[in-house]
């Protein structure tokens, strides 16, 4: 399970980078490894379990999501790539547990999850930090096109 943020209005800029393919798929890859990032950063901690619970915790859907039961990091996501995709580039940040979408879901998440954060909390809280990343790199290209051409 995978949240998703699409970064728009870069056609025109990846049209004009065309000659300096090399530079975009560089700057491409470090901007979007840098919003992968963002989001892990930006993974809450495990939920507290209701006083009336007998459920034990395993930590597992934390450990899936770079984050352990006590907060802090525990390794990478369980789903964390980068690839070129066409012109551009594509980010895969989430986890692959069969039961996360029912936990974490942004669409499936079961009723009794409900303490629980969702996969599109992350995504809005990381929203305005890879603008700026993607509008910076816009900016960086835009001043390279400017010496280069």
């Amino acid at each position: 399970m995978t949240t998703e943020i699409e970064v728009k209005g870069l056609k025109e800029l990846q049209a004009r980078m065309k000659a300096f393919p090399k530079q975009m798929d560089a700057a491409e890859q470090a901007t979007m490894e840098a919003s992968l990032l963002t989001l892990w950063e930006n993974v809450p901690p495990y939920p507290k379990i209701s006083f009336d619970s007998s459920y034990t915790r395993t930590g597992t859907l934390g450990r899936t999501l770079g984050s352990s039961m006590g907060g802090g990091k525990a390794g990478q996501p369980s789903i964390y790539e980068v690839k070129k995709l066409g012109a551009g580039v594509e980010g895969r940040f989430g986890s692959d547990l069969s039961y996360a979408p029912y936990v974490i879901g942004d669409n499936d998440q079961a009723a009794h999850m409900g303490y629980w954060w969702q996969m599109k909390d992350i995504a809005a809280k990381s929203q305005a930090k890879i603008n700026r990343l993607w509008v910076t790199l816009a900016d960086k290209l835009a001043r390279f096109l400017d010496k280069n051409t």
